[in-house]
């Protein structure tokens, strides 16, 4: 038990875990909000402005006197255009990985107001994106110099626990009430998915006729999600981190849920460790020399040919 405990000590206190995994959410957060603040952006007026759709308030999240004043940024025309270049420029910055908790910060804050003003808008990505971009505020940037066992280290580390706790909870949640209803038990779930023109692509209608596939993805879907927070404390771990991201590419693609999939690509790759990226990374560097070699010797036996 105290090998046990000071194993667990040891893992909070010494070194940050999950850096490169953090890089990666940090990019594909920043790919879904500069998505939206692209798309969105045109309309921004229409969407969140005095005399747009949007009729919400950010008293969800702030006391009643601090929300009325917080949503005079919507009476104004400017106001709801001002903070989705606030977003994108959040954005770019957690792409490229410059201030990232300062960006951080600033998409969360601007991403929050947003969904106050207007709810509806969302797909489901935004909000675990916003609750993992509450979590990251405490994570420590990419390259910056750290002390062991400084507070900043156990901050950061409870952070990636409350990131894979979460992605975990999504998983088993989303698993547990599609095998409750009876279309997902059935197999016929994702026939009925295909139909609905909001949320498909034309092609994927056509292509769940099929019976078979239908059934086979209903309890894929349904078996991958139940089974994901047990598979990821596994050796199956990364099989199921490769069928997650053709899962969310096939989301994005065939559904139209790019935000969502994007943050859920982030969560599946934040899930990778970084010693394991390191691998990848010698593995991809012994590859380009290896085919460098080869382009070599290949090129001087051409020209003597």
């Amino acid at each position: 038990m105290k090998t046990l405990s000071r194993q667990a000590w040891n893992w909070l206190a010494l070194e940050p875990h999950q850096r490169q995994g953090l890089r990666a959410l940090q990019i594909c957060l920043g790919l879904m909000l500069l998505f939206r603040a692209s798309t969105e952006g045109r309309f921004a007026a229409y969407l969140w402005g005095p005399q747009g759709l949007g009729e919400g308030t950010s008293g969800d999240f702030l006391s009643a006197p601090v929300a009325r004043l917080a949503d005079g940024i919507f009476t104004v025309a400017w106001g709801p255009a001002a903070l989705v270049v606030l977003m994108g420029a959040a954005a770019i910055s957690l792409v490229f990985g410059g201030s990232t908790r300062l960006a951080t910060a600033v998409a969360l804050l601007s991403s929050l107001f947003l969904a106050a003003r207007l709810p509806e808008l969302g797909d489901g990505g935004d909000n675990v994106a916003r609750l993992v971009l509450t979590y990251m505020l405490f994570a420590l940037p990419a390259n910056k110099v750290h002390r062991s066992g400084s507070l900043e280290v156990w901050l950061h580390n409870i952070a990636i626990l409350a990131i894979g706790l979460q992605i975990g909870v999504l998983y088993l949640t989303a698993g547990f009430l599609k095998a409750t209803g009876d279309k997902w038990s059935n197999g016929t779930a994702m026939y009925l998915v295909s139909q609905v023109e909001w949320f498909s692509h034309p092609s994927m209608r056509q292509l769940f006729h099929n019976p078979y596939l239908t059934t086979v993805a209903s309890y894929t879907t349904l078996f991958y999600q139940l089974w994901f927070p047990i598979a990821v404390l596994t050796r199956l771990r990364l099989p199921f981190l490769a069928v997650g991201l053709f899962l969310h590419l096939g989301i994005a693609g065939f559904m139209g849920l790019v935000c969502f999939s994007l943050a859920m690509i982030g969560l599946e790759l934040f899930l990778i460790t970084d010693e394991e990226y390191a691998r990848w990374a010698s593995w991809r560097a012994r590859l380009w020399r290896a085919s460098r070699a080869r382009l070599r010797a290949f090129v001087p036996a051409t020209e003597e040919s």
